[in-house]
């Protein structure tokens, strides 16, 4: 049976890996900043601690990581506008902690760090592989790529094992996202649950790469068992196909009526101004290197994950409404 801690266990990724991983029987520390994280079913007899922690502490970490096999790094504020406008408050909540992390390890625990595509830049060559130039142009993505940084540096000098998992667009059913500025496709998936118009800005020609939730549990469940990983590098997760905006809420209007009965219209309005540039990119991803290291694929395509998430909302509907 493995230890895993997992920090951000209160968000949308976070609740899913716990859920997956507790049903295996691994044992699992649950680290939020609040003290209301959901608490999650075990299964096996698994042990299941919850943890209310500071991790900009490096005695908080010390911890955390008593007789743990890996550490699952979610946590982070994930708001682009805010890291704009405050950097400074950013790198306290996002880089802090894996400096923390990094000082507290005694031993070369393994650390999985949940990163992101969009440090390829707003215009990346397509598809996207781990050879692509790092070209972060928001403060959020230059903050992930430091933490990639300093933990592929600790792993050089042999303090930990680390490597970043860099996740395109998720999206799933499992609850909403904390921050109302991320996951544009659940968003758009509950107003189509709801029968709410769609809201399209411009003519949605940017192109997208969406995993799904349980693809992206399934990769990080993968990498934990996977030594191979551990090299200090990043990896891609992404599905290798890319869809247009208009083409995604297509396929939602059209599961919503298919499975509701009612049917969503998609209005298109112009795009606000203070969009960034990261927000106007056009993004497929290549995981080969990782598939080829762990045999992760992912198991569903845009139109099969749309329409699970519409049957199992009907099946659970509050936990579909969340927020």
């Amino acid at each position: 049976m493995t230890t895993v801690v997992i920090t951000g266990a209160r968000g949308y990724i976070g609740r899913a890996l716990a859920r997956r991983l507790a049903s295996e029987g691994h044992a699992l520390r649950l680290v939020s900043r609040s003290s209301d994280a959901p608490h999650i079913e075990a299964g096996h007899n698994a042990r299941i601690d919850y943890c209310e922690a500071d991790l900009r502490d490096p005695r908080v970490w010390s911890q955390l990581l008593s007789d743990v096999d890996a550490v699952v790094h979610l946590s982070s504020r994930t708001d682009l506008r805010a890291a704009e406008a405050d950097p400074q408050g950013d790198e306290d909540h996002n880089i802090a902690p894996v400096r923390a992390l990094v000082e507290a390890a005694a031993t070369p625990v393994i650390v999985i760090f949940a990163s992101t595509v969009t440090i390829a830049g707003a215009n990346p060559r397509v598809p996207v592989d781990e050879t692509a130039p790092d070209q972060p142009c928001s403060v959020y993505d230059r903050h992930k790529l430091e933490c990639e940084t300093i933990l592929s540096e600790a792993t050089k000098r042999g303090d930990l094992r680390a490597c970043s998992l860099r996740l395109s667009n998720v999206y799933g059913y499992g609850g909403a996202s904390i921050n109302a500025n991320r996951g544009v496709l659940n968003a758009m998936l509950k107003r189509a649950l709801a029968g709410e118009s769609l809201r399209l800005f411009g003519d949605g020609a940017y192109i997208r790469d969406f995993t799904h939730l349980d693809d992206v549990v399934d990769a990080f469940r993968l990498a934990i068992g996977e030594p191979r990983v551990y090299a200090g590098r990043h990896y891609v997760i992404a599905t290798g196909r890319g869809a247009t905006l208009a083409e995604a809420y297509k396929l939602i209007a059209e599961a919503a009526h298919e499975h509701t009965g009612r049917r969503s219209e998609i209005h298109r309005v112009a795009e606000p101004r203070e969009l960034q540039p990261i927000e106007k990119r056009n993004f497929v991803g290549n995981s080969c290197l990782f598939r080829e290291l762990t045999g992760w694929h992912p198991r569903f395509d845009l139109r099969a994950g749309i329409r699970d998430y519409f049957v199992r909302a009907m099946s659970h509907p509050a936990m579909a409404l969340e927020r």
